[in-house]
């Protein structure tokens, strides 16, 4: 965070914009304009402290939904004071999916910075190109629900569509993490492993979420940053509906056989990852 700090006068105005930049990134990502980043332009941030705030702003929409969704307590130092979520807070309602994708020139946008970009890009095929202990079939329709939900239609577009009759619980869950991840509960985890998903496999599924979360509100912010923030996607025929849930019957994933591996999950040393979450 250093690099967002200043000693000069306009550091107030300039942390007032930073939280602002953090707020609209975090809660309505969809809604970050490019004029909101030239807000903190003219609060003399250059690009690079530009880019670094999405990508902290970004970054810590993974590490909430992970702390939420496993009862995990993180307990680095700060002089902010503890915070208590509204667990009756109303969500800001999502838009609707247009109806089609124009595409994007060049592909996603990603960072400039080379160590972001090369740190994000190593995370990222670690936490999707994985076949176990849930398949890449679905990660990215994990993927592509959070996605949805971030009204990143772009990513969204990127997933499969449903088809076991486990995919609905799944999709419920992403939703559910995506969109209100401090009502996350031990039942919301429990329900996975009815399913017959491991603990090993639960936190892939939390990370997938938590990690697009945190990836569309990267490429959303960079997108507005780069002056690229107006629609991709016709409109005026109306939208269609989200992801659609289609299910083959009698067909059920197998789990059993898959082997366990490690998750980029953020524990405090010595700390263990619990079993069960405490009740919210």
């Amino acid at each position: 965070m250093a690099v967002l700090h200043g000693d000069d006068e306009s550091l107030a105005p300039r942390a007032r914009t930073l939280a602002r930049l953090a707020v609209t990134l975090t809660a309505r990502p969809w809604a970050l304009t490019e004029e909101a980043v030239e807000d903190a332009r003219r609060q003399g941030l250059g690009e690079e402290q530009i880019e670094a705030a999405i990508g902290v702003i970004s970054l810590f929409n993974y590490f909430t939904r992970v702390a939420d969704a496993t009862g995990i307590e993180f307990d680095y130092p700060t002089a902010l004071p503890a915070f208590e979520p509204d667990l009756g807070q109303v969500t800001a309602p999502r838009p609707d999916r247009p109806v089609s994708f124009s595409g994007l020139a060049g592909g996603r946008r990603r960072p400039q910075l080379e160590g972001l970009h090369a740190a994000w890009e190593s995370w990222r095929a670690y936490v999707l190109e994985s076949d176990q202990p849930i398949s890449q079939r679905e990660r990215r329709l994990l993927a592509a629900v959070a996605a949805e939900e971030a009204a990143d239609w772009e990513g969204a577009e990127a997933g499969f569509k449903s088809g076991p009759d486990g995919d609905d619980q799944l999709i419920e869950f992403a939703r559910k993490l995506s969109r209100q991840p401090w009502r996350m509960e031990a039942g919301d985890l429990d329900r996975l492993r009815s399913l017959g998903y491991s603990e090993e496999a639960v936190l892939h599924v939390i990370s997938v979420v938590a990690h697009q979360n945190a990836d569309s509100r990267l490429v959303l912010g960079l997108r507005a940053a780069a002056g690229k923030s107006r629609s991709l996607f016709r409109t005026e025929r109306g939208s269609r509906p989200r992801h659609p849930l289609t299910r083959i019957p009698g067909k059920t994933p197998r789990r059993a056989d898959r082997d366990p591996v490690s998750l980029p999950i953020p524990v405090r040393p010595g700390a263990a990852v619990p079993n069960r979450l405490p009740t919210v």
